[in-house]
């Protein structure tokens, strides 16, 4: 509450300066395609809405449309062409500082023997990918930014949504319906790529603290289930990530302090003429001040890290659209018992140095080609590669020497090739087909000294091995009419390291009761390869001295999901969506030679990364079945809520056979999201926001410690057959959000203050055997706490 009271006379301050202001005017300007093809669609009429004076523009020949003097705040747009559905884009916020530049596409209409004309107000939710059926929605980068909590993390902010739950406040790993979360797949810019988040280990797709800066974020897409061919390679959700060109006709910049650090923007045009631009974004920030003020982040050490995000876009008059994008970063964590006095170790006996280290970088080049308005081409070339460098070393209370307990460095590489072909025929039919070629090159050292064996026990050892992974997908919508729209397709994958393959078929229908409703139903069967780190991972065999690769002939894991969706419009800005769903998993990888419960399904989510684990089989199963509901408000007139529930089951077998709840069965999980703006001023350049998040779900599973043979093994030891029979107490949370933003001529200022866990509840986060004290102590998630940010753009 400290922080809130220091930066309080500042809101005051700007509170009072509101009433002194004068009306500001920002260009918006764009374009307008056809959601199929891409193409660009000459002659559609954009109007500024609610407005006192008719502004108005017509697309050009190359699709472009230009808004000038509009007054800043939030905007409403429509647009509108012969043979195309009507657009209206709301909540379009125009600053001082930034000009809105917009990328609209319009749906061909269908036209049967009754011709049926579509005037409703479009979906605000409806996926960017006009192939989805369901369970998908598109968010921007003000959404990352608007809810309590979220700290401009798109994975935080989609755990606001219906089936989806956050495993931890430590991490940003999501569950969705009931699923590891190693079933989440990230695709940016078209492009599958590693897990984008600092301190994250191999093979896991959430981390503590994200690289996706919500700055250079595009409109993009999150799936959760029943997902079109076009995606592969996973069976739980897709982020389908895209990042903005930038301002193309003048330079424009974006500064910000925050909870993330210290952050730079530029973007402006390479070439006026040409169209061409450019887009970056660096970040740098360490979490050691906040640590000294008291304040934890969910670890006790302190975070180091930066990245960079990038984009260059190159439109030519002929040859197409080029692009090169980009993103990376490193992060550094230490954890030092050197640095202090032997009383202030983490453990009497001894004294414990942990170093982490991680990096991740992805690149790629696009090129888009339009053989004619209706058949394009598209080709993408990638490379990709994350490092993982970690040690743990223990200190000796009488001399201080070091001795090396355990390491794990790891390098994967990807290279992929990606060639997809759009041929739109007509409004009623549209064929997509596309192939990709995966690369995969892994070097890893990890070990562990044993005191059984008195010697180092090989994890991994591997140098330079390579494995390819091949993909395909055909995809054909058909439209009948304009209340029935039908996504078929099917995916092919094959892991050629075991010649491991998979055919899937996809399909989701769609029809429009009335204006204001509409019924869904999708099926889908995914599959996926686990970690590569599993494939490579030695066995030791004691009696011989030697080692063997017991996973690498493990399968792919596969499921089938059935969803059935409803979507009422009942007024004007308010949405009701109903989902019901079942979800079957099989050929689940178990241990082969115990009979133990565990299983690949509950791999993803601790603290501690992914376990290595041998002799796996793919001969185990689980299933999700749950219902979900979400009542929304959109922005308008000043407000907003966002009411979303989820009901489910999550259960699994392992090799003994019996049938166990999974680590992520908490049974419920209940989010309530509202926000209000006041515009103040005489021309309302400012705006005071409050947003109020609060989170109320089924406490974590887990599986109990057996506490007199964790003392007489000297370690953790777990009642396997009790495996997730534990639960925790509910979880429950309260975020708080208030900023103000103010708009000068040519520029626009944020300035925000942000209280997590308000009312500092104490949730349970996981149990652990305490080797000094012998005995089991709880660990608690984030408590009460507070930060602040500055953003101005300019």
């Amino acid at each position: 509450m400290e922080i809130i009271k220091k930066y309080g006379f500042i809101f005051l301050l700007l509170f009072a300066a509101s009433a002194f202001s004068q009306t500001y005017t920002q260009t918006i300007r764009g374009k307008v395609l056809d959601a199929d093809s891409k193409s660009e669609i000459v002659g559609a009429n954009v109007v500024l809405l609610n407005s006192d004076t008719l502004i108005g523009s017509v697309t050009d020949a190359e699709g472009r449309f230009r808004l000038q003097n509009i007054p800043v705040g939030r905007r409403a747009l429509k647009v509108t062409s012969i043979g195309y559905e009507d657009a209206v884009l709301a909540n379009i916020i125009v600053t001082s500082g930034k000009e809105v530049v917009l990328t609209v596409e319009l749906q061909e209409k269908v036209y049967s023997s009754a011709v049926v004309e579509v005037t409703t107000e479009s979906d605000k939710t409806k996926a960017n990918n006009d192939l989805v059926t369901l369970s998908a929605r598109n968010f921007q980068a003000e959404e990352t930014g608007r809810y309590a909590g979220s700290r401009g993390d798109p994975s935080k902010m989609v755990a606001n949504y219906a089936g989806v739950s956050s495993g931890n406040d430590a991490r940003n790993d999501i569950i969705v319906r009931g699923n590891s979360p190693l079933g989440v797949l990230w695709r940016l810019e078209g492009v599958d790529i590693p897990n984008p988040n600092h301190f994250s280990a191999q093979g896991a797709t959430g981390g503590p603290i994200s690289m996706l800066n919500n700055n250079v974020l595009g409109n993009s897409d999150f799936l959760t289930g029943a997902f079109p061919a076009e995606y592969g390679n996973k069976n739980a959700a897709v982020f389908d990530i895209r990042l903005r060109n930038g301002n193309n006709e003048q330079n424009e910049f974006t500064g910000q302090l925050g909870i993330n650090g210290i952050e730079l923007g530029a973007e402006g045009p390479i070439s006026k003429k040409q169209g061409s631009s450019y887009l970056v974004n660096y970040r740098y920030s360490t979490l050691e001040v906040f640590n000294k003020l008291g304040i934890r982040f969910g670890v006790s050490a302190s975070p180091d890290y930066q990245d960079l995000s990038y984009k260059v876009n190159i439109p030519t008059a002929k040859a197409g659209v080029f692009q090169l994008w980009g993103i990376g970063g490193i992060g550094k964590l230490k954890l030092l018992d050197s640095e202090l006095k032997p009383s202030d170790w983490s453990y009497i006996s001894k004294g414990e140095d942990l170093v982490f280290k991680s990096s991740m970088g992805a690149t790629g080049l696009t090129h888009l080609y339009f053989f004619n308005p209706k058949v394009s081409g598209r080709f993408a070339l990638s490379f990709s590669a994350t490092d993982l460098d970690a040690y743990v070393d223990t200190i000796s209370p009488v001399s201080g020497d070091k001795f090396r307990d355990a390491k794990n460095k790891s390098t994967e590489s990807n290279i992929i090739e990606n060639y997809t072909v759009t041929a739109k025929l007509n409004a009623r039919h549209l064929f997509k087909v596309g192939a990709t070629h995966q690369t995969i090159i892994f070097n890893a050292s990890a070990f562990n000294y044993s005191n059984v064996y008195n010697k180092y026990i090989y994890d991994l050892d591997v140098k330079n091995s390579s494995a390819g992974l091949v993909q395909g997908f055909l995809h054909w919508q058909w439209r009948p009419s304009d209340k029935l729209t039908v996504n078929s397709g099917l995916h092919y994958q094959n892991f050629l390291l075991n010649n491991t393959q998979a055919l899937e078929p996809r399909l989701g229908i769609k029809y429009r009761l009335s204006e204001k409703q509409n019924i869904s139903i999708g099926y889908g069967m995914h599959s996926q390869m686990q970690p590569v780190i599993y494939y490579f991972y030695d066995t030791y065999i004691p009696s011989t001295d030697s080692y063997y690769k017991s996973n690498r002939n493990l399968g792919l894991s596969r499921s089938q999901h059935a969803i059935l969706a409803y979507d009422l419009n009942f007024a004007k800005d308010f949405r009701f969506k109903f989902e019901s769903y079942y979800q079957y998993l099989y050929n689940i990888p178990v241990q082969h030679n115990w009979n133990s419960s565990f299983s690949m399904i509950n791999v993803g989510n601790a603290l501690e990364g992914i376990p290595l684990v041998d002799t796996l089989e793919n001969t185990g199963t689980g299933e999700n079945y749950g219902i979900e509901f979400t009542i929304e408000k959109f922005f308008s007139k000043h407000y907003y809520f966002l009411l979303t529930s989820s009901l489910y089951d999550s259960k699994y077998r392992g090799k003994n056979g019996v049938l166990h709840n999974t680590s992520y069965n908490a049974g419920y999980v209940l989010n309530a999201l509202c926000g209000y703006e006041l515009p103040l001023g005489k021309s309302r350049n400012r705006l005071l926001s409050l947003d109020l998040k609060y989170t109320l779900a089924g406490g974590n599973r887990y599986t109990p410690i057996d506490l007199e043979a964790s003392k007489l093994y000297n370690r953790a030891v777990y009642r396997d057959d009790e495996a997730f029979t534990k639960k925790y107490q509910d979880y429950s949370r309260f975020d708080i959000k208030i900023s103000f933003k103010t708009n000068r001529k040519k520029t626009s200022q944020i300035l925000f203050v942000v209280v997590e866990n308000i009312f500092d509840t104490p949730n349970i986060l996981r149990e652990s055997y305490s080797v000094e004290t012998q005995s089991i102590n709880r660990e608690y998630q984030l408590g009460l706490f507070p930060y602040a940010g500055y953003r101005i753009e300019f």
